[in-house]
């Protein structure tokens, strides 16, 4: 005797995609935004229709994912909700925020840092040891250079995407 189940879900998957086009004296780029977003629901039914045909469904938790990635130039960068990235051999989170995104590491303080969009697609990097930028390279590695006031040095630090 054998007994089979279906596991039955709802998914719903959609992509939103916003391009818009700079123009500056170095002429013009388009910056595309798309955004996948993916909804989960359990299919559950009314144990009040059991042994019916047609049994009506009941609402369940609905789990959303959502994934982002931007397109400036020839570059692609993905932007997760928490992207972890590796520096000096520490796993770092990013955490994107509404201007930007913060950089936390458990095992080192000194990578810990908060970024900010500039006008000229970059971004405005806060490390305890002093302000500097940072980008993205053709590689998907954030790159950040900073001045150590401490050392009088300037310093180049690169997170590596963790694949």
């Amino acid at each position: 005797m054998t007994f089979m189940f279906a596991q039955n879900k709802d998914v719903l998957e959609e992509t939103i995609t916003k391009t818009k086009t700079t123009v500056d004296n170095k002429g013009a780029e388009k910056v595309s935004k798309s955004m996948l977003v993916r909804k989960e629901q359990n299919v559950e039914l009314s144990q009040e229709d059991h042994n019916k045909i047609n049994q009506t469904r009941i609402d369940s938790p609905t789990k959303v994912t959502t994934h982002q990635t931007v397109v400036e130039g020839d570059s692609k960068v993905m932007l997760d909700k928490k992207a972890t990235f590796v520096c000096n051999g520490s796993e770092c989170d990013f955490t994107p925020q509404s201007d930007g995104f913060t950089i936390a590491s458990k095992d080192d303080a000194g990578l810990n840092a908060t970024t900010y969009v500039s006008s000229n697609k970059n971004f405005i990097v806060e490390t305890e040891n002093g302000n500097g930028i940072g980008y993205f390279d053709a590689n998907g590695d954030f790159v950040v250079e900073y001045y150590d006031k401490n050392t009088n040095e300037l310093i180049k630090r690169v997170y590596s995407s963790k694949k």
